[in-house]
């Protein structure tokens, strides 16, 4: 249980939005504390359900504060704060206080969409304003949905293929059902561009981990919450990212560092990769998956996971 002094300190921290993400990384670096952990925690949280206009300056500081990389310039944007309501908030600490076998994936995917529901709805319209601070959003809403993509008709293409690869990847995955029908979902009752927005992601979300190189592990899984985000300010991704680093700031488990490294070098991916959300992947699936990457500018993602298992294999297979 989650003592009351401290749900309320962090909630009024997630509120105000006080603090510079990028010193509360690099101090994270130098030295990872649980009041650290906490105020980073609280930032996360503070884009996501306070302020999504501040999303893009928030994340940019913490990567260039945790991975000491590029440091874009802060914009200049609406800053006004949205207080959650209550629901909120007590739906919040008991997704945090459920044991940690009952947070497997799936449920905490369905957690985050839960939460998001209890928001209020005029936060739409502000998350939809902010997507405009990313590159091609405009350009590929105005174009609309370039296809629906079933991976199924992939089956049987040369397996060297963007078409070849995916295929595979679904089946490894368990994503070989058809993709849900954006309409069934009531997104196009969101503020434009986010029904778009949402819509595109259901339809390529596979593709773009295939081309971006992210595995289906769960810190990769992350690291490409983070991609996404930084590619369209994908709300979702966001409340995702804020409900782990929360529960890892009150929890402090072994390992912690890899969940931010994975995190922040997710969204410097996405940062640096050029806009996804237009591409007509119907128009590459023959190609080989080389050139595509090639041919978009794509590089794989450096995972922090992968990184740690090589080094893991190196180290017991040395005498």
């Amino acid at each position: 249980m989650i003592d009351t002094s401290v749900r309320a300190a962090f909630e009024n921290m997630a509120i105000s939005g006080k603090g510079d993400a990028s010193a509360l990384a690099a101090g994270l670096r130098r030295n990872v504390t649980g009041v650290g952990l906490r105020a980073l925690a609280a930032k996360l949280v503070h884009v996501a359900v306070c302020a999504p206009a501040r999303l893009i300056d928030v994340y940019d500081g913490a990567a260039h504060g945790w991975l000491s990389g590029i440091l874009y310039p802060p914009g200049t944007r609406n800053t006004k704060n949205d207080r959650p309501p209550e629901a909120f908030w007590e739906a919040f600490w008991q997704v945090l206080e459920q044991p940690a076998a009952d947070r497997r994936r799936g449920a905490f995917t369905l957690a985050t969409a839960r939460l998001a529901g209890l928001l209020d709805p005029q936060i739409n319209a502000r998350v939809a304003a902010t997507t405009a601070d990313f590159r091609g959003v405009r350009e590929a809403a105005a174009r609309g949905l370039l296809e629906r993509i079933d991976v199924r008709d992939l089956a049987g293409m040369p397996p060297s293929t963007l078409g070849g690869v995916v295929h595979r990847e679904a089946m490894v995955r368990g994503q070989l059902g058809r993709i849900l029908d954006p309409a069934a979902l009531s997104l196009d009752t969101l503020p434009a561009p986010l029904g778009y927005l949402n819509a595109r992601i259901l339809e390529s979300h596979l593709v773009w981990a295939t081309v971006a190189g992210y595995s289906h592990a769960e810190l990769d899984e992350l690291a490409l919450a983070a991609f996404q985000m930084a590619q369209f300010g994908h709300h979702y991704s966001s409340l995702l990212l804020a409900l782990t680093m929360t529960t890892i700031a009150m929890e402090r488990p072994e390992g912690l560092e890899i969940v931010l490294e994975s995190i922040f070098r997710g969204w410097l991916h996405g940062r640096e990769t050029r806009p996804l959300l237009g591409v007509a992947w119907s128009e590459l699936w023959d190609l080989p998956i080389d050139a595509v990457r090639q041919s978009l500018g794509v590089t794989l993602f450096p995972s922090p996971l992968a990184a740690a298992v090589r080094q893991a294999s190196r180290t017991r297979g040395s005498p």
